[in-house]
């Protein structure tokens, strides 16, 4: 074994001896162990396929900023941002296309402008060129003592030059000056063509760096205006720029600002033109599809090659802030849902609605949050305002009102498109380094019939729920509400109090496969009733886990069956049709949540519906006691006492409203296609 891989390993050059040394170890450990190299590759398996190894060749980037155009704190937000970005990239060096401060001013105002915008670029861990922009040289145009040069002595003072170039790892990089205009009367304007010529000054010196720079792979020249665009340009001499340009045969690229919209044009004559858009300047208008947008640019150089990619300011991400406190922390805050405040809203047997809604948003996490609430209505429904915005700090809760309205109808079709009005969230978890946009969520308003049209619900009738049960597939987005058919009770409205509990319904399977929720809260917490492929199973969740006594035979399908669980604080037990199947111990604590309790579903953990129920669901009925102990008859119609916290007959709805028979009278709400059927 050693000679067959001495031998096969002295083929591969310099690799040979470290690849031999590493076999004669591992053959030591493991005879039967062989070494096979693919160029670079090391591996002990013995018939890969070839991978290709990446090509060794030198490469760097450098980034670019666009106007900053500053003054105003939403600007510097960005910029700053750009900075943090920049330093997780680690380019070798940052370049800018002019425009860094507001200008327009005089010296006492233009020098903390200078300041505040190098002690932000000061945070940067690696090295940064400026470029001259007319806000970074006009000075105010209503000063008759304005300087000839304006605060071009001013720039070059505390910036650098006006023009410059350099070269990095044989690279050639050249700044030129675009707002020069008549040094003679000192006039400068962006906005007349005949005061954006290059000076013949200028030219020389881009004559001279160009051939010092002869022997560069490629050249990038940077400016602030992109006078290739013509417009306020026309008729300027950027044309034999152009040529001079072209003419050395190394130039690449060309990077300006100045306009705040992203735009390409090119290649010209072997050159490509870049307009970026802005860097924490103002843009027109937010579309980052049309090129509107706060970025920067990243340019990948390779031998005789370069790359350019834009990145939105604020999309670097440092997995290093992935902490396990702020995962916990931001999971708190996402898992939070507003609380209503005093009254739901009350509505009439015409669908009629007028009132007010009020409610608290906590935050339960230690950085502030900023909120905005916005009511999705349909089916008639109106609110105001159209969305509240708030900031709340760590452990605090805000409010917020709402008034809803519905004009309701008297015609037969007066519940015909019925919704429940919702509330989409969007959240910011407003941590030190950043901001977190959280997924967008979705609640419902709480909606009850008024207490005057309470009778409506009087039915001698024996009628029960129906549920499709079509098992909607499982797609975990937090932003979407689903409707899938269930009975959806508030948590509010059934504060199952600590101790002996019973949970039953009377139940009629059409569909005997997948795990179906027939009464459910459980989210690793509360209680259930379950089908598992027919087989029932009651769950409660004490002292951190399950407890879920199940029964061996599946419920045979299109037959009615009684199904109970009782809890009693020292065994969980469930009955099938009054005989008990199986009983576990159960000591301890139930473990509680905030989610909805639904009849024919269980609760995703966002309190949508899924695990959806086939068939037809009667007289579901949660009591706080233990109703059953030992063998029973169940009753084939419940009846309420002291005990009886929700009891559902399903016997007459009410537009999309259930009655709940207990003395709490909650408020049942059907979602989806659920229906009220004749019992089979």
């Amino acid at each position: 074994m050693n000679r067959f891989v001495v031998t096969l390993l002295a083929s591969f050059a310099s690799v040979c001896l470290i690849h031999h040394a590493v076999a004669q170890e591992s053959t030591k450990k493991n005879d039967s162990q062989v070494i096979k190299a693919r160029g670079e590759l090391f591996t002990t398996r013995s018939n890969p396929m070839a991978i290709p190894m990446p090509t060794e060749e030198g490469a760097f980037q450098f980034v670019i900023y666009g106007d900053r155009t500053g003054g105003n704190t939403a600007g510097l937000k960005f910029l700053r941002q750009a900075v943090d970005d920049t330093n997780l990239l680690d380019p070798d060096f940052v370049m800018t296309v002019g425009d860094m401060i507001q200008g327009y001013n005089r010296t006492k105002d233009w020098l903390p402008e200078m300041k505040e915008y190098k002690e932000i670029m000061s945070g940067l861990n690696m090295s940064w060129m400026p470029v001259a922009g007319n806000h970074d040289i006009y000075w105010d145009f209503r000063d008759p003592a304005r300087p000839n040069g304006h605060h071009e002595a001013n720039y070059e003072k505390h910036f650098g030059p006006l023009w410059y170039s350099f070269v990095h790892k044989e690279q050639g990089f050249i700044t030129l000056y675009s707002d020069e205009g008549n040094a003679e009367t000192g006039e400068k304007s962006f906005r007349e063509n005949q005061l954006q010529n290059m000076s013949a000054e200028q030219m020389e010196f881009l004559q001279q760096a160009l051939v010092k720079m002869e022997s560069c792979e490629q050249i990038f020249v940077f400016l602030h205006h992109p006078r290739w665009l013509g417009g306020n340009y026309e008729g300027c001499n950027w044309p034999k720029v152009h040529k001079m340009l072209a003419d050395a045969g190394n130039v690449v690229a060309v990077f300006a600002g100045h306009i705040h919209h992203m735009t390409y044009q090119g290649p010209v004559d072997g050159i490509e033109y870049y307009t970026l858009a802005a860097t924490g300047g103002n843009i027109s208008m937010d579309s980052p599809e049309l090129g509107y947008l706060h970025h920067y640019n990243v340019v990948t150089v390779r031998e005789n090659k370069f790359t350019v990619a834009s990145y939105p300011v604020g999309t670097v991400i440092d997995p290093k802030d992935f902490k396990a406190e702020f995962l916990k922390d931001v999971e708190t805050v996402r898992s939070m849902v507003p609380e209503r405040v005093g009254d739901k809203l009350g509505i009439d047997l015409n669908g009629k609605v007028s009132t007010g809604y009020s409610i608290r948003i906590p935050n339960p996490g230690s950085k502030p949050i900023e909120v905005t609430i916005e009511p999705k209505l349909d089916g008639g429904w109106k609110a105001l305002p159209d969305h509240q915005h708030v900031v709340v700090p760590p452990g605090k809760t805000e409010g917020m009102q709402f008034h809803f309205y519905r004009a309701g109808s008297a015609d037969s079709d007066t519940w015909a498109g019925y919704t429940t009005p919702q509330f989409a969230m969007s959240t910011d978890y407003l941590h030190e380094s950043a901001r977190v946009r959280l997924p967008e969520r979705f609640f419902d308003a709480e909606v009850t019939i008024s207490a005057d049209a309470e009778l409506a619900f009087d039915s001698t009738e024996n009628m029960c729920l129906n549920l499709r049960g079509t098992q909607s597939p499982r797609v975990r987005r937090p932003l979407q509400k689903f409707y899938n058919d269930s009975v959806r009770i508030n948590d509010r409205d059934i504060q199952l109090p600590q101790g002996p509990f019973t949970v039953e319904a009377w139940v009629y399977p059409t569909k005997l496969n997948e795990s179906r929720g027939v009464v459910a809260k459980t989210q690793s917490s509360e209680f259930a009733i379950f089908l598992h492929s027919g087989r029932p199973q009651f769950d409660v969740h004490v002292d951190g886990k399950y407890v879920s006594p199940k029964a061996k035979d599946k419920l045979q399908p299109e037959t009615w069956n009684h199904v109970a669980g009782v809890f009693d604080g020292e065994l969980a037990k469930l009955f099938v049709n009054g005989k008990l199947v199986q009983q576990l111990k159960a000591k301890g604590t139930r473990t509680v949540n905030s989610l909805p309790l639904f009849v024919g579903a269980d609760p995703d953990g966002y309190g949508n519906p899924t695990r959806e129920f086939a068939g037809q669901i009667d007289e579901v009925r949660l009591s706080t006691a233990v109703r059953y102990e030992s063998e029973f008859e169940p009753a084939e119609r419940h009846e309420r006492d002291d005990e009886t916290l929700l009891l559902l007959h399903f016997d007459k709805a009410v537009g999309p409203f259930l009655s709940d028979d207990s003395d709490d009278a909650a408020s049942v709400l059907k979602i989806g296609q659920a229906a009220i059927a004749e019992r089979n």
